[in-house]
């Protein structure tokens, strides 16, 4: 590794390492089968072009890799500047928009250079990470967006890397664009420091011109080829649901062998699925794949093999950087769930719609990586003409506070004209300004206060740790932490299998809290973590927790990452928050439901009518989510975590009945806060009715 200079490495000198006796990253022998992984890597159109990444590389601090999917850019790309900056001493970071991407990259790329997972290359996500962190002997680290996100909060200059690799750059995540504007600043400030931005399906230019000209590599070509079919539907208007079983029972009675991948909006659509082609084919192996998904089952239908033919059933969260072996044909409904968020109603609008052309290059890309492949396209060329050439920026699609309030605590207080890729709409920005400051975390002047700087440091959403620093001065800071992570887990806790949604609903009744959905979920974390210790005593019962947590209707999988996210919390908690660790009285968790009613001000509720309530700063009605502890209990007053619509439906998300007692000394509560028609009159004037009621109760209380 000595005879590589930093910044003069060139490809032949990386071939010669790879080929040598000893892998010069550990010094010992190559693992057996590392000659067929390197040819497999060495045909790879990726690998063909390393001189001229190389080049490029060299003489710019930012560079863009344009390439068709399935060439080898996400493991081959970082192998490549492991060796070239190998002499720097510092570290090659690859972000991935995805979790499972994250990890399964690690593993794969783990793999062909021959070295441990966790040592020279690992990984960092939202808590879990497999890094050697005492020797600092990981090189190569893909973590997600927001993990490089939270280092760049602590350190600016992010100075334990010589290079970040921005994987994925055409999804233009929140985090991605946040991420994209402050990465500059790097470069400004450090000049040894280098970005790479790459994608199969990004507009390289708009790149370009944001990294100042910088330069770009385009690799055409992949190593097999990719034929498109377009079925649009037929005459008998059958769903794209059956359309798309029908194409995977066609393929697997006709066509030559090869695993199948179909893309579908989401959960119910690809259970649909599932259980339609299980029902009319033999010797054919199904899985599906979502993020919901508990992790053991998303890795057996990336991972597992057998004599059948494979079918993975998945949303586009197999569209990039995960591969699944041998799939040969990919059928592709032209639809995906995609998030709209209305910042005037605070309302989250999950909707199946049409995807863009990238998105349906990025399926078209998943066949052909082992031979040439097929892309069954259920719908027309016209219709995918029509299509939007890139998804819609996820910027402009949710809800930006935790956005705002970071950049605000970095110093840049001007955030409508901050260097964005592409800005937010300046609506969002107005509402997130506006919540901050109701949250105590900005100050008039737009100045952040310390709960504001304390709020950007956590890795929460904001509003979560304005609940966790309200349970602390109520004595129940830790019961609110856990409820943080429940809500904020990616993956659900209870399941609700398609097959045995009865009884999954029947089993999370055993948790039911009858005035709050947010103490439900604690419920069952609390009986999970009661469970472990007693499963852990050296002369203790012997079950198996798996089975448990199956009987329960849980997650174990989603339980144990809530578990282990509060372990990587507590530091922060401890040392920089400084809260302390204080838990309600089990026979009493009024002051649970206190800190959520003043935290989630903003997401407050009056009954109306039925299960129907209003939301009451937007005057928006909305029903209690089917599932909630709260339905036909008509309680006067709700906060809820979220609020979005179904079906047509609106409905509020994990809710809590309060007292309207706790909010009437708020700010966000007096008279002249509250919403009015265009000629002053109050849109809801049982607001204020309640509101004064409760007053005359508070103030009777204090004289008494």
């Amino acid at each position: 590794m000595e005879s590589i200079v930093r910044n003069q490495a060139t490809a032949a000198q990386v071939q010669r390492l790879e080929d040598a006796i000893q892998n010069p990253l550990t010094g010992n022998s190559w693992p057996y089968g590392h000659d067929n992984i390197l040819q497999g890597r060495r045909r790879l159109p990726v690998y063909g072009r390393y001189q001229e990444i190389l080049d490029k590389y060299h003489q710019s601090q930012v560079m863009i890799l344009s390439s068709e999917t399935g060439s080898g850019k996400s493991t081959q790309v970082p192998q490549l500047l492991v060796y070239g900056e190998y002499a720097s001493g510092l570290q090659i970071a690859c972000t991935q928009p995805r979790r499972l991407a994250a990890t399964e990259l690690a593993s794969r790329v783990a793999d062909e250079m021959g070295v441990v997972l966790g040592e020279e290359v690992g990984y960092k996500i939202r808590g879990d990470k497999m890094v050697n962190q005492k020797q600092k002997k990981t090189r190569l680290v893909y973590l997600t967006e927001g993990v490089l996100l939270q280092q760049l909060g602590t350190d600016k200059n992010l100075s334990a890397y010589a290079c970040v690799i921005i994987d994925e750059a055409h999804e233009r995540t929140v985090d991605l664009d946040l991420l994209l504007a402050l990465l500059k600043k790097v470069v400004s400030r450090r000049k040894d420091f280098k970005v790479v931005i790459m994608s199969a399906t990004m507009d390289a230019k708009l790149f370009q011109d944001y990294f100042d000209s910088c330069p770009l590599v385009h690799i055409t070509g992949r190593n097999f080829d990719v034929e498109v079919l377009h079925t649009a539907p037929g005459e008998t208007g059958s769903s794209f649901v059956v359309r798309a079983a029908s194409v995977v029972v066609n393929v697997h009675e006709k066509d030559k062998p090869g695993n199948i991948l179909v893309f579908l909006p989401g959960e119910d659509e690809i259970e649909k699925v599932c259980t339609l082609v299980r029902k009319y084919t033999r010797d054919l192996d199904v899985f599906p794949l979502y993020s919901t998904l508990p992790g053991s089952d998303q890795r057996l239908a990336l991972t597992s093999s057998g004599p059948n033919r494979k079918c993975i059933v998945s949303t586009n969260i197999a569209e990039t950087s995960l591969t699944i072996d041998n799939v040969v044909y990919v059928v592709d409904t032209g639809l995906s769930r995609q998030l709209i968020y209305n910042p005037r109603l605070r309302l989250n609008m999950l909707e199946i719609r049409p995807i863009s052309q990238a998105s349906a290059k990025q399926r078209m890309g998943r066949a052909g990586r082992t031979r040439d492949g097929v892309c069954y396209r259920l719908y027309s060329k016209e219709d995918y003409d029509r299509m939007a050439s890139s998804t819609e920026l996820a910027i402009r699609c949710v809800s930006v506070d935790s956005v705002i309030l970071r950049l605000i605590t970095m110093g840049y207080r001007k955030v409508v004209d901050f260097d964005w890729i592409d800005a937010p709409h300046p609506e969002s920005i107005a509402r997130a300004a506006q919540d901050l400051r109701d949250w105590e975390f900005l100050k008039d002047d737009a100045a952040t206060t310390l709960l504001g700087r304390l709020a950007a440091r956590c890795p929460l959403d904001p509003i979560w740790y304005r609940a966790i620093e309200t349970g602390a001065k109520l004595g129940c800071s830790m019961d609110i932490v856990d409820i943080a992570l429940l809500c904020s887990s990616p993956a659900p806790i209870f399941m609700r299998p398609a097959q045995y949604r009865q009884v999954a609903d029947l089993a999370k009744t055993a948790f039911a809290h009858p005035l709050s959905d947010h103490l439900t979920l604690a419920n069952a974390f609390n009986a999970y973590m009661h469970v472990c210790r007693i499963h852990q005593q050296e002369n203790g019962p012997n079950f198996d927790l798996g089975d448990w947590c199956s009987e329960h209707g849980l997650n174990m999988r989603a339980l144990e990452e809530v578990r282990k996210a509060r372990l990587g919390l507590t530091p922060f908690l401890r040392d920089v928050a400084k809260i302390a660790p204080t838990r309600a009285s089990i026979t009493d968790m009024t002051s649970v439901r206190k800190a959520l009613a003043i935290a989630f001000c903003t997401h407050a509720a009056l009954h109306h009518t039925g299960d129907v309530y209003r939301t009451v700063h937007e005057n928006t009605p909305a029903l209690l989510s089917p599932g909630s502890s709260l339905v036909n209990a008509c309680y006067e007053w709700v906060i809820y975590t979220t609020f979005h619509t179904s079906g047509g439906k609106q409905y509020l998300q994990i809710s809590t009945a309060i007292n309207a007692d706790w909010l009437v000394e708020l700010p966000f509560f007096q008279e002249a806060r509250l919403p009015k028609t265009g000629n002053g009159a109050l849109r809801q004037p049982n607001v204020k009715r309640s509101l004064d009621d409760a007053k005359a109760r508070v103030e009777a209380s204090k004289e008494n």
